[in-house]
């Protein structure tokens, strides 16, 4: 969005702070031998394997460009065992541990070594026989899809405390830390068949309890783009979190939560656009692969709304402007490769996510480029490059199959201008199933009201806007870009798309907060009635609207609204506009 821009200047520092989640090991002496390339997931190097008392067996995956040796200190009851591997660079062994009779903690070092040096090492933890006993029919549950409720029941000589390794299962009730039963609740499932673990300390003792669920029964993918688009109500940005180089707080927001993305559902959106960074989570850059913790992490919030039945955008934003500012001069085959490689990783990873997940490419592809030319695209080739971008983006995604074979896909206008989007020049990609796209603009009209801060020589901000909502006398009343000009610009996308079939969305659309000398009342309100007109006109011409919200509408710890003119704006336009489909 246009009004954060100056907000990624001083955010570029918190690239060194990426995170990497798994260790490589490599060396070179220029010998002509292979160096070792060599990864271990992270959280075994961090956190090494955990056993309770009856032993059991964790599968370990190395993946190396070489053979690895892989032993373990104390082979009488923690053994090493090398598994076939359907990849010749995955290399997989299961880690047996015995059961421990033992009244004492026990551990061993697991060490792998490749190319004759250590490629890493980490510990492998059984508790005592001892101390922490959990009842037999609490060691393991299985739950259905729909998630509930299960009780851990124990005994131990001291305060217990209990942490579930997923976040799908969440303590539920901690006064039963007393009577040594802990209940926890198991989130609906919405993907794949899925194990969790919760740890119960007690001292140095550690008892593990296992937790299976099923697979959810899904909507399935049937839903072709206008279906799809029916469905939403009303959407919302998440902005200035997930889409912020490096780390999702960086600029001020909490993590997003379960509580947050519950509140925008009693609120009344159904829908979510999460703006996200991949580029600052790059760990390789020669093969572009990205940080699998984020990975994890962007499912991990896809799925707190799609639980909810929320349908969700994830999109590749700004990122830095790898892309989105480097479309005048022509296409560049490192960054095709590069749009490639990103959204191969992000289709595979989400792949399991019915309809509810949708796609978008980029953002405001030049959209940052071409405001130097007064806002429109000089060379029609560069449009041409947008659209061979685009291309490669459902190429990409529709070469990892599954869901993402048929799954709905959204594509970004040039600048995500509705006069780019109808200018002639631009097309949307080919697409081998048919109906399954959408195109996208962005509404901040006009910009004297929306993004404008300071009067200028050639004009003045506009603080109030639409015709019932002037105040008399003042200089800073709307003398554009009111009702009919938002009613003309949306005719637009309905004619060159929508009445041919083409959904469009509204990716973002907002209109600043202003403190205003005058009459703060006429401002505040204005903003809530542009919002509703521009929510209802857009649905009323059969384009889905998402909000853009930064934090300063909407608390982001407990999900409540703020701004009250701006939410009941929306809802009011929500409910009055209607689909054309």
């Amino acid at each position: 969005m246009r009004n954060t821009v100056d907000l990624f200047k001083t955010c570029l520092v918190l690239l060194a702070l990426s995170f990497f989640p798994f260790f490589a090991s490599c060396s070179d002496d220029n010998s002509g031998t292979a160096t070792p390339e060599v990864t271990i997931p992270e959280n075994i190097l961090a956190n090494g394997m955990a056993f309770a008392k009856t032993g059991g067996t964790r599968t370990l995956n190395i993946k190396s460009n070489m053979a690895v040796e892989v032993t373990s200190s104390a082979p009488d009851w923690c053994k090493v065992t090398a598994e076939p591997s359907a990849s010749s660079t995955v290399f997989k062994y299961t880690v047996a541990v015995d059961a421990n009779v033992a009244t004492e903690n026990r551990s061993a070092t697991v060490m792998v070594m490749a190319g004759g040096s250590k490629a890493g090492e980490f510990t492998v933890t059984q508790t005592a026989a001892d101390g922490l006993i959990i009842d037999s029919e609490s060691l393991s549950f299985d739950m259905p899809a729909e998630g509930g409720t299960l009780s851990v029941k124990l005994t131990a000589n001291g305060e217990v405390t209990a942490t579930p390794d997923v976040n799908w299962i969440t303590v539920a009730d901690t006064r039963a830390m007393v009577e040594k039963t802990f209940t926890f609740t198991v989130s609906k499932n919405v993907v794949a068949e899925r194990e969790g673990h919760i740890s119960f300390v007690l001292g140095n003792l550690t008892e593990t309890v296992t937790v299976k669920q099923a697979k959810g029964e899904s909507a399935g993918m049937n839903s072709d783009a206008r279906t799809l688009a029916s469905k939403i109500y009303a959407g919302i940005n998440i902005g200035n979190t997930m889409e912020v180089p490096g780390g999702e707080t960086g600029w001020g927001n909490p993590k997003v939560s379960r509580t947050y993305i519950d509140g925008l559902k009693a609120m009344g959106f159904n829908a979510v656009r999460i703006p996200c960074a991949w580029d600052s989570y790059i760990i390789n850059q020669a093969s572009y692969e990205i940080d699998p913790a984020w990975l994890e992490r962007v499912s991990e919030v896809v799925g707190y709304c799609v639980s909810n039945d929320m349908y969700v955008v994830v999109n590749i934003h700004w990122d830095g402007g790898w892309l989105e500012d480097h479309i005048l001069g022509g296409y560049n085959g490192e960054i095709d490769a590069k749009q490639k490689a990103l959204w191969t990783q992000i289709a595979l990873k989400l792949n399991e996510y019915d309809e509810h997940l949708l796609f978008a490419g980029c953002n405001e592809p030049g959209m940052n480029e071409t405001t130097s030319t007064g806002n429109t695209f000089k060379d029609p080739e560069d449009i041409r490059t947008i659209m061979k971008y685009e291309q490669t983006f459902v190429d990409a995604v529709r070469a990892t199959g599954g869901n993402n074979a048929t799954r709905c896909l959204i594509v970004q206008a040039p600048g995500t201008r509705i006069d780019d989007a109808v200018g002639g020049i631009y097309a949307l990609p080919e697409d081998v199933v048919e109906n399954r796209l959408m195109v996208e603009v962005h509404y901040y009209d006009p910009y004297q009201f929306c993004l404008m801060e300071e009067d200028a020589g050639w004009g003045k901000v506009f603080w109030y806007w639409g015709t019932d909502y002037h105040v008399s006398g003042s200089e800073h009343n709307a003398t554009s870009g009111e009702e009919s000009d938002v009613i003309g610009q949306f005719r637009k996308m309905k004619a060159h798309y929508v009445d041919k079939g083409v959904p469009v969305i509204i990716g973002e659309y907002s209109a600043m907060q202003r403190m205003v000398p005058e009459n703060q009342d006429a401002h505040d309100k204005s903003r809530g009635y542009w919002n509703e007109v521009v929510t209802r006109e857009a649905k009323n011409h059969g384009i889905v609207p998402f909000h853009w919200e930064t934090g300063n509408e909407i608390n982001r710890s407990t999900g409540i609204a703020t701004d009250s003119h701006i939410i009941d704006g929306i809802m009011k336009g929500a409910g009055d506009g209607k689909y054309p489909y």
